[in-house]
């Protein structure tokens, strides 16, 4: 092993964070512009069907208040995510210039967890809420509740919950190692 590595290690890490820094700042424009894309854009309702809950009829369907409305609805686990990726941008700022094991960078990775985990909940209960918003304009009995679940956000909520867990070993390793430099 050579000593230069130790050194190495920590320019990459460097690196790497400045990258992911800026990833993490067209991430969250992305996160914040997709579902406006989504209603004003031509090909961009078709090209993203998969995130509704409601058919593309009763999308096109949507005027004044309803078409708003919705579209805040559909909003809200994007700005949940933008917010927890807001976060794991300062994380690697933070990395980026060498607070490693410091309790800043740590609570930005557990806020980053916490919104994960939030926008995973979040999100069946937006997609029922706007497929009740986009069939309300339907006669009494037309009208549609619809709610979907996939593989994906059980695996979304574990990996949220094992973010917050690792976030949570790291803020007492940082602890318990300030506290034994307290001892010398």
């Amino acid at each position: 092993m050579s000593l230069d590595q130790p050194v190495n290690t920590l320019k990459n890490v460097r690196s790497v964070s400045t990258l992911l820094y800026w990833v993490c700042a067209i991430a969250i424009v992305f996160e914040i512009c997709l579902v406006p894309l989504i209603w004003h854009v031509p090909g961009w309702v078709e090209a993203s069907a998969s995130l509704l809950t409601i058919s593309l009829e009763d999308l096109h369907a949507l005027a004044g208040w309803q078409k708003y409305l919705t579209m805040a609805v559909m909003m809200i686990p994007s700005l949940v995510m933008a917010y927890g990726l807001y976060r794991l941008r300062k994380m690697f700022g933070a990395f980026a210039n060498n607070a490693i094991f410091q309790p800043e960078p740590i609570r930005h990775l557990k806020a980053f967890g916490i919104a994960l985990l939030a926008q995973t909940l979040i999100k069946p209960l937006s997609g029922a809420a706007t497929s009740v918003l986009a069939t309300f304009h339907r006669p009494a009995g037309e009208r549609v509740l619809s709610i979907g679940l996939s593989d994906a956000e059980a695996s979304t909520l574990f990996l949220g919950g094992l973010i917050i867990v690792i976030a949570w070993v790291l803020g007492e390793a940082a602890r318990i190692d300030d506290e034994n430099r307290s001892f010398v």
